[in-house]
């Protein structure tokens, strides 16, 4: 599975919630988020694991080169559990 690293989270619209965007074409993949804050401990410390069934859930943001990003909230996130 392909792996992915988000360095910086987005709000997403008017809801104020900190999500992430994940090209449909990266889709199934494991994030990291290696977002730190001032002391320089990242804010989200485990990686995630994104299938193309929990992706295709999201909305489309579509950027301007054309690529569509499927935008999902953190919290909604399952852990990836290496195991």
């Amino acid at each position: 599975m392909n792996r992915y690293t988000v360095h910086t989270p987005i709000w997403h619209g008017t809801s104020k919630v900190r999500s992430i965007g994940i090209a449909e074409f990266r889709l199934p993949c494991i994030v990291t988020i290696d977002w730190k804050n001032k002391d320089g401990d990242r804010v989200y410390p485990n990686d995630y694991i994104v299938t193309e069934e929990f992706g295709t859930q999201y909305p489309i943001k579509r950027l301007p080169t054309g690529v569509q990003l499927r935008i999902i909230p953190i919290k909604d996130l399952e852990l990836h559990n290496e195991d």
